[in-house]
């Protein structure tokens, strides 16, 4: 007599029946920590650090390289989400597929990623930080009911798995300085990533050919690398001063394109249109330092 074979899609191990059974104010916490890992959510504030640049404890260019590790986990997370089909748990709101979390395998990256990239505060530190954000935007997922164990778990080491590749096969790391950059990419270092976010979203694509933030995420990706390739420096060595006038000026650029760009991706069923709307987004986000930095100087010369 053959064993029954239990199917993969069936992967709980009693984490759903758990879900069920929280008090809702326990559930309602884990509903607002779970945006944590909310990939617009990331968008925005690799942007705003991209914006301000080392003043936030991230140079420019590190926070270029982590928008190019965001964009590089879209593609993987929603690749391999249709490479292995599977479900999500019946209990959850929405539909689609769950293996493995888009939420963990991209909060794995962005805030594993930041951690490496940043400068402020010693590493160990900000290592231990960016692991409790994961591990409760991935035990978010679960309790929420969106996801099994096994999904996190996947996204989580799909993340660590990718982030070592990325940096072992790029800028690699350096432990000299304890209250360093862990790893500092190279402009060449940049313009490779945008190119690989690129060729996942591209891969991606033959899986999953319908999918809108596939579409932003290849459009930004190609943009990326075009905008950083051509004025990557520039933008590198900007200078952002603080005052309210080019803050107001960026942060309304910052909501502008990103606005026009999630807005595309949720509102339209055009991958043509998505893409053109995330490269054109691309490059206006990597050019405004340069675009803040010559208004206040301009500015400067007319008030003297």
């Amino acid at each position: 007599m053959t064993a029954p074979v239990t199917p993969l899609a069936a992967r709980g191990v009693g984490e759903i029946a758990f879900a069920e059974s929280l008090p809702e104010a326990v559930a309602s916490v884990f509903w607002a920590l779970t945006h944590l890992g909310n990939p617009y959510l990331l968008l925005a504030l690799v942007a705003i650090a991209y914006l301000l640049g080392d003043r936030v404890g991230v140079s420019r260019r590190n926070a270029a390289f982590a928008l190019g590790l965001g964009l590089c986990a879209i593609g993987l997370t929603v690749g391999l989400k249709h490479l292995f089909g599977l479900p999500r748990p019946p209990i959850s709101y929405r539909d689609g597929l769950g293996f493995p979390s888009g939420h963990a395998l991209g909060s794995t990256t962005f805030w594993g990623g930041v951690a490496v990239l940043a400068h402020r505060g010693r590493w160990r530190r900000r290592l231990a930080v960016a692991g409790g954000v994961v591990a409760v935007v991935a035990l978010s997922r679960v309790l929420i009911g969106v996801h099994y164990l096994a999904d996190v778990a996947a996204g989580v080491a799909i993340g660590v798995a990718f982030l070592a590749a990325a940096f072992a096969l790029g800028p690699g790391f350096s432990l000299d300085d304890p209250a360093g950059a862990l790893a500092t990419p190279t402009h060449r270092h940049v313009v490779a990533l945008f190119g690989v976010a690129l060729a996942f979203g591209l891969a991606a694509l033959l899986v999953a050919p319908g999918e809108s933030e596939l579409f932003l995420g290849v459009g930004t990706a190609a943009g990326g690398t075009v905008a950083w390739y051509r004025f990557g420096d520039r933008a590198a060595a900007a200078t952002v001063d603080l005052s309210g006038r080019t803050l107001a000026v960026g942060g309304t650029g910052l909501a502008v394109v990103l606005g026009a760009m999630s807005g595309t991706a949720e509102l339209t069923e055009s991958g043509a249109l998505i893409v053109v709307v995330g490269a054109v987004g691309a490059v206006c986000l990597l050019a405004l330092p340069v675009v803040v930095a010559r208004g206040a100087t301009d500015s400067g010369a007319d008030g003297s």
